[in-house]
């Protein structure tokens, strides 16, 4: 059920590789005016609309996730289903209203302000389709799920891109493009949800037990945000949106390919835990996460060793204009990333899981405010290196406070073994690649297809001679399985 589950995931993870790397390509060369402060007011407005809608709307979200496996157990899922769309149209006209007052009132540049205006407009649209997202996912509808999210990144990629080549619009085209490509998705997936929902009711009381549990998942999620993203501002603020824009494309080309791992992998496990510790039980619910930790280590420090291998030459990736200073913090982000990850997508499921939210917020605050002093000191000091090591010092509290308190809630597995072993292969393939001898008339391309396949080598070859996580159990099953596929289509054909 894992592998299967990590399988169907595979389109949604694809299309938002592509989508999130065709922005980081594409916008970093066609936003680059002002020397690159379109794309830094790009950035800031993305990190801006996070935050927002992380504070006000996700709570409706989290819900869904968490109380669906229970409404369809007490088959209760068409009053779940209208409570938190009825609920979701409140918030996002409180939002929308909230969000008018706050530009009015605060000094900002005009040109910032526009671009604000529209993003933060786009998150109020964008929690009904998050919303159908959750239902889906919860109740293992993967295929659906997949189809609507490609399709709506899909569209959000290319109406965004359109509307900066064909129109004035510039940095506003992309959020203008969230606008569009939720609305297509509605079309889609509006008939179905109605279809859910028919018989229910809207549940005042149930809201009450929804947003309880919900809404101390927003703060955390703030400060989260916040822990990996608020040096953005204070970059802009104490450097300039140029640089703020310079910070951001290195960190996302760095974090968003591991960003994306660790969403795959959570996506897929998660509801599993969820569901599994509502029906069978802890025991077997820690079988799942210890299985979910190994797999998210086992993918994801090689993948940080990897980035950092080849950050210099990848950088022909991005536009001139932010190419030099993201270069420079791409290889201590791409492990710092790990940490972010492991804090947000493993530690914060024991609280999760424990039914206990709220607690995961005071196990956050001491790193987010290291994150934001050790900012304002370094940033002057260092510039944009100045951020990173604020960052690294930060998230390693932060991972180190979650895991002690998580674990007091819930009994959260630390395959130290399996961690070992990853780690130790990671160090024998940085040492394989680092010294391997390049030709440095090798165009950069080349360079990281040559040094990434060589890396993928090695490391999988570590993996297993030290069987790292049982991957040799698993990789005789996936053959044993594709032989018995392959013998079923020989008799298939003999019997024809």
């Amino acid at each position: 059920m894992f592998g299967r589950s990590m399988l169907a995931y595979i389109p949604v993870n694809l299309a938002t590789l592509v989508v999130s790397f065709g922005n980081i390509i594409i916008l970093t060369r066609l936003l680059n005016g002002d020397g690159g402060a379109e794309y830094g007011r790009y950035a800031i407005a993305m990190v801006a609309i996070q935050f927002f809608h992380m504070l006000l709307l996700t709570w409706l979200e989290a819900a869904m996730a968490r109380y669906h496996a229970r409404a369809e157990r007490e088959n209760n899922i068409p009053s779940l289903i209208k409570t938190l769309y009825a609920y979701g149209f409140i918030m996002a006209a409180f939002s929308f209203i909230l969000i008018l007052i706050t530009l009015l009132v605060i000094p900002l540049d005009p040109r910032l302000k526009t671009v604000l205006g529209f993003a933060l407009g786009s998150t109020c649209f964008q929690i009904f389709a998050n919303l159908s997202h959750e239902a889906h996912k919860a109740a293992h509808r993967i295929g659906r799920f997949s189809r609507n999210y490609s399709l709506q990144s899909a569209i959000v990629f290319t109406s965004g891109i359109l509307l900066i080549l064909t129109t004035d619009l510039r940095e506003l085209g992309p959020f203008i493009g969230i606008m569009i490509g939720i609305i297509f998705v509605a079309i889609v997936d509006v008939p179905f949800m109605l279809r859910e929902a028919k018989g229910g009711h809207v549940d005042k009381k149930a809201i009450k037990l929804y947003f309880n549990y919900g809404f101390p998942i927003c703060i955390s999620l703030v400060l989260s945000y916040a822990l990996s993203s608020a040096d953005v501002f204070i970059i802009g603020i104490m450097m300039d949106t140029a640089a703020a824009g310079q910070y951001s494309a290195g960190y996302n080309l760095a974090n968003r390919t591991l960003d994306i791992i660790f969403v795959w992998i959570g996506m897929a496990i998660t509801p599993i835990a969820v569901t599994t510790l509502e029906k069978t039980g802890l025991a077997k619910s820690q079988n799942v996460m210890r299985d979910y930790c190994n797999a998210l280590l086992f993918i994801t420090l090689p993948a940080a060793t990897g980035i950092a291998l080849i950050a210099e030459p990848a950088g022909f990736i991005l536009g001139e204009s932010v190419r030099a200073g993201a270069v420079s913090i791409m290889p201590p982000i791409a492990f710092a990333a790990v940490l972010n990850g492991m804090i947000s997508f493993y530690a914060q499921r024991a609280f999760m899981l424990s039914g206990k939210p709220m607690t995961f917020i005071w196990a956050l605050i001491p790193p987010v405010i290291i994150n934001i002093g050790l900012n304002i000191w370094l940033i002057p000091i260092y510039g944009l290196m100045g951020a990173v090591v604020a960052t690294i010092a930060a998230y390693s509290v932060g991972f180190i406070l979650a895991i002690i308190v998580g674990r007091r809630l819930y009994p959260l597995p630390l395959p130290f073994k399996s961690t070992s072993q990853i780690l130790l292969s990671c160090l024998i393939m940085a040492f394989v690649v680092y010294f391997f001898p390049i030709p440095d008339m090798w165009l950069d391309w080349i360079k990281v297809i040559a040094m990434s396949a060589l890396g993928a080598s090695v490391y999988l070859s570590m993996a297993y001679v030290l069987n790292i996580a049982d991957c040799r159990t698993m990789l005789g099953a996936l053959v044993d399985k594709l032989k018995d596929t392959k013998d079923e289509d020989i008799i298939a054909e003999n019997t024809l």
